[in-house]
């Protein structure tokens, strides 16, 4: 998958063609250009598959590129189950309309600015996370500078990811502007021991909540 594109968190089914009588996999997260994939099947980085994805409006052929696998060992989940990330390849009109819709619908089923979170998880994942200043000379942001980044100037974007993020981080709120002022995120991203995974994991937690919440909405 394309490092530059956002990833979604999603649980759709995955069907391999042919599926000689394979377990079911699932795509726990998807982007335009690919998805990473939870299953038992051990496949080689490389290796070219015809798959079938289960979209709300019906199965989408289309065919994918394995390019990382994550070994069993490393996986939180059962030992037997493999993960790989896959990259599109090969897609027509019809496919990248289809994803599209289907990312839209996400977005749009959730109050909460998803897209800017998202944007900022990545922006901490390629570029690094840092304290104290919104972005160091060598690049990397705290987490107010990253969703100020991805909000890319629109003010109310910026407070409404303040707002999802702030409640959620058991500090208390600014004491003029609530959560919508970047007081509370600011003072959990500084606080002393906080990491780079800490932060990351909280954006995914935030994100995948209120895509779920879409979803049941």
């Amino acid at each position: 998958m394309s490092s530059t594109q956002p990833r979604y968190p999603t649980s759709l089914r995955v069907a391999f063609v042919p599926g000689e009588g394979a377990p079911s996999a699932r795509a726990t997260n998807i982007s335009a250009g690919g998805m990473f994939v939870h299953t038992e099947r051990k496949l080689s980085r490389g290796a070219l598959l015809s798959v079938a994805l289960e979209l709300p409006d019906g199965p989408a052929p289309v065919q994918a590129k394995v390019i990382h696998d994550v070994a069993p060992a490393r996986r939180r989940t059962s030992p037997d189950e493999h993960g790989v990330g896959v990259q599109f390849v090969g897609t027509d009109d019809a496919f990248r309309d289809r994803l599209e819709r289907y990312i839209e619908s996400l977005l749009a089923r959730s109050k909460v600015p998803v897209r800017v979170l998202l944007i900022a998880r990545d922006l901490l994942h390629e570029k690094g996370w840092t304290q104290l200043t919104a972005r160091d000379p060598a690049g990397s942001y705290c987490l107010t500078g990253a969703l100020s980044k991805a909000a890319g100037g629109d003010r109310d974007a910026y407070r409404a990811a303040l707002q999802s993020m702030g409640p959620r981080l058991s500090v208390p709120a600014c004491a003029f502007g609530g959560f919508n002022c970047h007081c509370a995120v600011l003072s959990w991203n500084d606080r002393e021991g906080r990491t780079k995974n800490e932060v990351i994991a909280k954006l995914d937690e935030v994100i995948s909540e209120a895509l779920d919440a879409g979803a049941s909405a």
